[in-house]
């Protein structure tokens, strides 16, 4: 299978037949991801030691903004850029996360594309808005507040004492995220490409460390992608509305089956009727469809799974850059035109 075969066989619901700055029509496709801790995890607020919460019916969940996991994907994305690049077909060498270069047809890359960039060139700021909308989630289950760990800080030995023998007393605690924990996460690709969902789907399965030190505790989150929807129109959904107005329960954990049932039940209140909802054959509701071949395929190649996946990826990588090449160049020349007719005039 190749990127354009996998391409073709994607139906056109709730895509853009290709990038744009200017969004005419904005379909969505939106997927329902189910993050699980599998390691004790910080994710920091203002406090350093714990992490925000919010409160619903009484009981305490933890809050993460979701650019907490935006960016930890994006730097996976960038370096599938970087592995599958050659001779700057997918990605320019001078181009970095959050440090914008002073050339637009440089900063053409599937990471700017995608999730959007702001910057200056030439003395003029431009913003290319981000085409995937990531929230806050929550934690389904109560965050423990009394779960700390308390460490002791270590001297340049590695030990808890210093040179002359003396014992560290600087103490801080940390409270994680326990594993088990579950966040239902709604993300939502807006007047998007095909090239782009793959892209997108690739980042969030090959990614599993966010969440403060992550460099240092290594794997601890473990995402799933266990529904999908397509629509012409705003298909976006919410954790809170759905811990809210759905999730009657305050266990420390919660099954598989009860996150399927709420989750279905909070999606089916909510559907449009040109919603198109597909499930992953062990998360469906009676009524749902299952994944069609054609999602299971880009599911397969997004996670890298199989050595022939890597060619299907730089196949769409580089005819994402070229769209965004062609949109600059197509812009640059309007632009000249229009300036050529001012002096005319």
């Amino acid at each position: 299978m190749n990127w354009n075969e996998l391409k073709e066989s994607i139906p056109d619901d709730g895509f853009a037949e290709r990038y744009e700055v200017y969004r005419r029509a904005r379909p969505t496709v939106t997927m329902v991801v189910l993050r699980t801790v599998t390691d004790p995890t910080l994710f920091r607020s203002t406090d350093s030691e714990r992490a925000e919460t919010q409160e619903f019916g009484g009981i305490i969940h933890t809050q993460v903004n979701g650019e907490k996991f935006v960016s930890k994907e994006r730097l996976t994305g960038l370096n599938l850029c970087r592995e599958l690049d050659e001779g700057e077909n997918i990605i320019t060498k001078e181009y970095t996360y959050n440090e914008p270069i002073n050339s637009l047809p440089k900063s053409q890359t599937a990471d700017l594309l995608t999730y959007g960039l702001a910057g200056t060139v030439s003395g003029a700021t431009f913003s290319q808005k981000s085409h995937v909308i990531e929230g806050y989630t929550y934690s389904l289950e109560p965050y423990d507040l009394m779960n700390r760990e308390t460490h002791n800080a270590l001297y340049e030995s590695g030990t808890m004492r210093n040179e002359k023998g003396g014992q560290s007393e600087a103490l801080f605690n940390l409270v994680k995220v326990q594993p088990g924990t579950h966040f239902v996460h709604f993300i939502t690709l807006e007047a998007g490409t095909k090239e782009m969902l793959l892209y997108l789907i690739h980042n969030i399965l090959n990614t599993g460390r966010y969440g403060a030190r992550e460099t240092r505790t290594g794997r601890n989150l473990k995402n799933e992608i266990v529904g999908l929807i397509t629509s012409a129109g705003d298909s976006n959904l919410s954790c809170g509305e759905l811990i809210n107005d759905h999730l009657t329960v305050a266990e420390a954990e919660i099954s598989r089956e009860d996150i399927q049932t709420v989750v279905s039940e909070y999606i089916k209140k909510h559907k449009r009727s040109d919603w198109q909802m597909f499930y992953a054959s062990d998360f469906k509701p009676n009524d749902g469809d299952d994944f069609p071949e054609w999602l299971s395929n880009v599911i397969k190649v997004g996670s890298r799974r199989e050595e022939e996946s890597s060619a299907v990826l730089t196949d769409a990588l580089v005819i994402l850059r070229k769209q965004g090449l062609d949109t600059v160049n197509k812009k640059n020349s309007k632009k000249g035109k229009d300036e050529g007719d001012g002096d005319v005039n």
